[in-house]
């Protein structure tokens, strides 16, 4: 006897295939970082700590604030939250990566600090009850999860009426001809990625966060007020084509890297630092301008 699909069976099937798909999504995450673990932030140390002190500033943490971060990978935003909420407030961090969040863990302890934590953990469910926290953060995260608004609306709950959320992500390349020298090492992989686009998150970030009012409205769907987003532009000049290397392989691009087959990565960096050497500015130096998106919110009471 012939069956036929009703409405709510698609809709299940798609929710089913939606979960899937998010999970398989947060595993990508998972791995990648768990990759670089040890060396995340060695080469761009730098840039990550000034990025984290200015993300600190826009949310305007306080002394003896109660502080979240979400994706804390290595510390930079944890840290510099850490200094700003100083001995009388509370600092924790949460990240998908076991590895991230075990690194960062034993960093604290070596700090001698007994106000900060990190811990394996979900920002769409971080597991702490309403009104925890004065601000929660997000360092160049948001923008990668699957759901941004599922991690918004648990940041609402979990924060007091009148707290901050404020998060970075990276805007616009300011000149796409920089995303040349990765697309030509992933050209050879076996199943080459479609070359990267200048938009907001270049390889897979979500859309929400592609403008300025795109990123309003959904702050505002999730119950937040008072938002803004400013950008701001870090300019920094990269040493040498094998620094530029380090510093992909020390990242979360690593995880794409890996899956070059091996008897083919000398050819592969090869054509990479060579679309580098093309970005040469008329000193010959290779100045790399990262435009850099904060926005900050309020929860509304």
């Amino acid at each position: 006897m012939p069956t036929t699909t009703t409405q709510e069976q698609r809709d299940h099937r798609s929710q089913r295939e939606r979960e899937h798909a998010a999970a398989a999504r947060k595993a990508f995450i998972a791995e990648g970082f768990d990759l670089v673990a040890d060396t995340y932030g060695t080469v761009d140390g730098a840039f990550f700590e000034a990025s984290a002190a200015r993300l600190v500033e826009h949310a305007g943490v306080r002394p003896g604030d109660r502080v979240l971060d979400l994706g804390c990978g290595r510390g930079a935003v944890l840290f510099a939250a850490a200094t700003a909420v100083g001995p009388d407030g509370y600092v924790a961090g949460l990240d998908l990566s076991p590895g991230m969040a075990h690194a960062t863990a034993a960093d604290i302890a070596r700090r001698g600090l007994r106000n900060v934590t990190a811990r394996v953990g979900d920002a769409e469910d971080p597991g702490f009850p309403s009104g925890s926290f004065e601000a929660v953060l997000a360092g160049l995260m948001l923008f990668i999860t699957p759901d941004p608004a599922a991690v918004l609306h648990a940041a609402h709950h979990i924060l007091v009426p009148g707290g901050r959320f404020a998060m970075s992500a990276f805007g616009a390349l300011a000149d796409p001809r920089w995303s040349r020298p990765l697309d030509a090492a992933l050209a050879f992989l076996d199943e080459p990625a479609p070359a990267s686009s200048p938009r907001q998150g270049a390889r897979g970030g979500h859309p929400a966060f592609d403008s300025d009012a795109s990123i309003a409205d959904l702050f505002h769907s999730c119950g937040f007020a008072e938002v803004r987003t400013v950008e701001e532009t870090s300019v920094r000049v990269i040493e040498s084509g094998e620094e530029w290397w380090r510093s992909q392989w020390s990242s979360g691009r690593r995880i794409r890297l890996e899956r070059i087959p091996t008897d083919r990565r000398p050819a592969a960096k090869a054509a990479a630092l060579a679309a580098l050497d093309e970005l040469r500015d008329p000193e010959g130096l290779l100045r790399s301008e990262t435009r850099l998106r904060f926005t900050s919110a309020v929860r509304v009471p």
